[in-house]
This record gives structure tokens, sequence and C-alpha cells, in this order.
């Protein structure tokens, strides 16, 4: 009982104290109305995207453009354009004239690098759903991603933090037979070296929160707290970042989280209690099925809302390609650093990374 009033002083708490942030937040700089301006500015704010294109969010303005190039936070942008009544511009002349360097920088070569690599050694459509699930690269083709919006799988391509979900996920399932603390330094190792490789963005290290928060609750088997600690978790984020709620990313994370640790769970012990069955490869299936279709029950409003579609069949497919999902990222991610090392090695692992993907691939264009 005690834990659960520290719990609940603890949101309490943050959410009072994120209230009082919005209010003292210094206003957006306000562009000029109704004429044509040219201007510079570092996006602080991660980009929406739709089938469609972009929106960037710049001072008070926002700001629609086409989905590529993709812009991301810390790009320097010089934009021309006419900003209406309403603060919108459409489709501005739009420049890339610096991005912030560091650690994101280097690892952005690295990324690059390896998809190039990718590239070399996979055909494009499984080069581009393992590149985009592993590194976080979006470079899917217009005719795959519709495919991938039909069938509600485009958020298992690209980074929106449910990957995390089912990494770790995938190692907390097993922690009947390599131990609690041992599936739960796996998890977090995964979780950490996925956010390193797909750059540490802030969207990777908010979701990367949300999932070791939810995990450690689920470690010491207490599911409950699993749902406090996630609330406590986006409460935290959105105290240093306010305008994370209205960012895809999060709200795709934080919905799927709060799927697979409710409903999931749920659906695991239904199906554990009904079948009476213990193995290895039983509660795989159980746990990416469960995994798969509570988070995309969950996500589904998000994606609606976002994608303006969605599918009758989607929850077929998911189910479908969920046990593709944990192959395909794990030899992605040998793939992936083999691809630095020696190219013949990372060929070889490719040929086994192709099998996965190229179901996966099958799947989504079938019922696509």
């Amino acid at each position: 009982m005690r834990i659960y009033l520290r719990y609940i002083f603890i949101i309490i708490f943050l959410i009072a104290a994120f209230f009082i942030r919005v209010k003292l937040q210094k206003p957006a700089q306000t562009l000029p109305r109704n004429q044509e301006i040219t201007f510079a500015a570092t996006l602080a704010r991660e980009p929406k995207l739709t089938d469609k294109g972009q929106t960037l969010f710049v001072a008070d303005a926002k700001i629609y453009t086409q989905l590529f190039p993709r812009y991301k936070v810390g790009d320097r942008l010089q934009i021309s354009g006419e900003v209406d009544k309403q603060g919108r511009i459409f489709y501005p002349q739009i420049t890339k004239v610096g991005a912030k360097r560091g650690v994101s920088g280097f690892l952005s070569k690295i990324r690059q690098k390896i998809t190039a690599n990718f590239a070399q050694i996979l055909p494009s459509r499984e080069a581009s759903l393992v590149g985009g699930m592993v590194l976080g690269v979006d470079s899917i083709g217009a005719e795959f991603r519709d495919e991938l919006i039909n069938t509600g799988t485009i958020h298992v391509v690209v980074v929106s933090g449910q990957n995390l979900v089912i990494v770790a996920g995938l190692f907390l399932s097993l922690s009947k037979y390599l131990g609690r603390r041992l599936s739960l330094l796996l998890a977090t190792t995964a979780v950490f070296g996925y956010a390193l490789l797909t750059g540490f963005e802030p969207p990777v290290i908010r979701a990367s929160l949300m999932v070791l928060f939810s995990s450690i609750a689920i470690y010491f088997g207490r599911e409950r707290i699993a749902l406090w600690s996630l609330v406590l978790a986006a409460l935290v984020i959105l105290f240093f970042n306010p305008d994370a709620l209205f960012e895809v990313s999060f709200q795709l994370t934080f919905a799927a989280t709060l799927g697979i640790i409710t409903l999931g769970s749920l659906m695991q012990n239904l199906a554990r209690k009904r079948f009476k069955i213990s193995s290895i490869a039983f509660d795989s299936i159980v746990q990416n099925a469960s995994i798969s279709t509570s988070a995309y029950l969950f996500t589904a409003p998000v994606i609606l809302f976002h994608f303006e579609r969605i599918s009758p069949v989607a929850p077929v497919v998911n189910v479908l390609v969920a046990e593709l999902v944990s192959p395909i990222m794990i030899l992605g991610f040998v793939a992936a650093a083999a691809s630095l090392i020696f190219m013949p090695l990372a060929q070889a692992v490719a040929y086994f990374a192709y099998v996965p993907a190229y179901i996966f691939a099958l799947i989504v264009s079938l019922f696509g």
C-alpha cells in the first residue's frame, strides 16, 4: 500500500510541476503573417509524418512539405515561403544549412554507412525493411510504405518505441528459463544497444525510459506497478519536454507499452491457462502474438489520427508477422556490426536475415 501512495504522490507532484512549467514557459517566437519571408531555424521538435508529407514546427508556425528529404531534430534549415494568417507555410523552399555535431553526428555517419552496406547485400525492399527496424533509417519506397500503412504494420518498421517494447518483452518472457536477473540484464542491454544504434534521438531516449521503467516493474513481479511506472516515466518526459505530448513517436510508444502491460499480459496469462503448455517455443509464440495484437489495438487510434487510415485485416497481419520481427532485428544487428568489420561475414548473415525479411514483405504485399 505504501508504494502505491508514493507513486500517487510523485505523479500528483509531477502533474502540478508540468502545468506550472507550461504556464511559465516563454511563448514561441511569432512570425509575420501574410507575407513572403526568409529565415533560418533549428528544429527543436520532431516533425509530424503522414503518408502525404511531413509537418515541421518552427516558432509559432507549421510548415507543410514533402516527405523527402526527411528532416529531424537538430537540423538547421533556411526556409523561404509565405506565412498565411493562420501561421501555415505550404511547400516552401527549404535548404538544410547545418546540423548539431558531436556524438549524434558520428552515429549518423555510422548509420549511413550501414544503410549503404545493407543496400549492397540485400534487395531494396528487404534492405529498407531491415534498415528501418534496426537503424531507424526510413528509406522505404512509396509503394511499400503504402502497403505497410494499409496493413497497419508501419509502426514496426519505423522507430516509434514499439520495437524497443518487442525487444525488451522478448527477453523478459524468457525469465522462467534464464532467470529474472539475466533476462532483465539482456532486456536492458538490448534496449540501450538499440537506442545507441539509432542515434539516441529524443524519441528513442523517451521510448527507452518508458520501456525500462515498465520492464523493471515487471522484473520485480509487479505488473500492476508497471502501469504506474509507465505513467511516471511519461510525466518525467513531459516535464522536461512538454511538446513531446504532441509527437507521434511519444504517442505510439506510450500506447504500445500501455497495451502490452495491460491487455498483452492478460492475453498471455489466459493463453497459458487455457492450453497448459510450457515450452520455450510456445511461450515465444504466445509472447509475440500477445505483444503484436495488444500493441496494435492500442496504437490503432494514433495511427488512424496521424495516417488517416486503418485496416480491418491489420490485427491478422500483425500476428502473422510477429514471429518475424525478432529474427529480423537480431540478424539485422549482427549483419550491421559485421558490415563495419568484414563485409563477407555481413553478407553471410544477410542471407539468413533475408528469409524472414522476404516473408514479412510478402505478407504485407499480399494483404496490402
